[in-house]
């Protein structure tokens, strides 16, 4: 009789116990996980350095470049043997930062060299860059404080830094035309002869051409927010390398938060068998 009453009492507590220890089994988490990284480029921040009054639906982060700069040693893709670039918007956007590995950069494109997967990211560098695209024979993407810099008036009489739209051309031996095509698609209709191209300037403050003694329609003088150059005609591919911007003319740097709350993130398959 004793007997079954001491299981009695105890039943009750081995079932507690039992529970206990179920609960205490909480499922581990095995996702690794990113943070998208055009949420650390904000569109109204980038938008005001091209100008102040844009329109909330126009998004200028296509003009730029963009480099990863490491917070350990102040290592960038640029400087390595098998990158010597910075991204395209298109490309730096579709990147992640990795919190759980060490503040890794990663990106899924195959085509990306493994120098930008940059380890423990803190800076992200941005510099004012036009693409020069030769049809068929390829582009460039040209970081424009990479070339020599010229003292030019603008528009209202005012110096201010600028480049010579000769200079984005370096390389191409001959062509026939050149069209200067706008962040909004203004200058689709009409094209710049060589002599004009040579007598422009590309002015850098207030984003503008001038030409200083070419004889032009009034509606192609004064292209603004330029985004690329389509060149007509070229024989040859564009073989020039050009110079990046120097860090110390850099348009924007950007710290990486220390904190990734707030931000978006989301579940990298396959990490680290890429």
């Amino acid at each position: 009789m004793r007997r079954h009453l001491l299981l009695l009492i105890l039943l009750p507590l081995l079932l507690l116990f039992a529970c206990s220890e179920k609960d205490d089994k909480t499922p581990t988490d095995t996702n690794i996980y990113g943070y998208k990284l055009e949420q650390f480029v904000a569109k109204n921040v980038v938008n005001a350095l091209i100008d102040e009054d844009a329109p909330e639906e126009d998004d200028y982060r296509d003009l730029y470049a963009y480099e990863i700069v490491s917070a350990d040693d102040g290592f960038s893709p640029r400087e390595s043997a098998y990158a010597g670039y910075d991204l395209s918007w298109g490309a730096f956007r579709e990147g992640y930062i990795v919190p759980s590995d060490n503040n890794r950069t990663y990106f899924a494109d195959p085509s990306l060299p493994g120098a930008f997967k940059v380890r423990n990211a803190g800076i992200f560098r941005l510099y004012r860059k036009i693409d020069v695209e030769t049809m068929d024979r390829g582009s460039k993407s040209i970081e424009l404080k990479g070339l020599t810099l010229h003292q030019v008036e603008n528009w209202d009489g005012i110096v201010e830094d600028a480049i010579k739209l000769s200079d984005l051309l370096q390389g191409i031996a001959s062509y026939d035309s050149v069209q200067i095509i706008c962040f909004d698609g203004y200058g689709e209709a009409f094209s710049y002869p060589s002599a004009a191209i040579e007598d422009g300037y590309y002015l850098l403050g207030t984003e503008r051409t001038i030409f200083p003694t070419a004889t032009l329609p009034n509606n192609q003088k004064k292209m603004k927010k330029v985004h690329h150059l389509i060149v007509w005609g070229s024989t040859t591919a564009q073989e020039h390398e050009f110079e990046l911007t120097p860090h110390d003319l850099t348009d924007l740097e950007l710290d990486v938060p220390e904190s990734f709350s707030g931000f978006q993130s989301t579940v990298l398959e396959g990490y680290g068998t890429k």
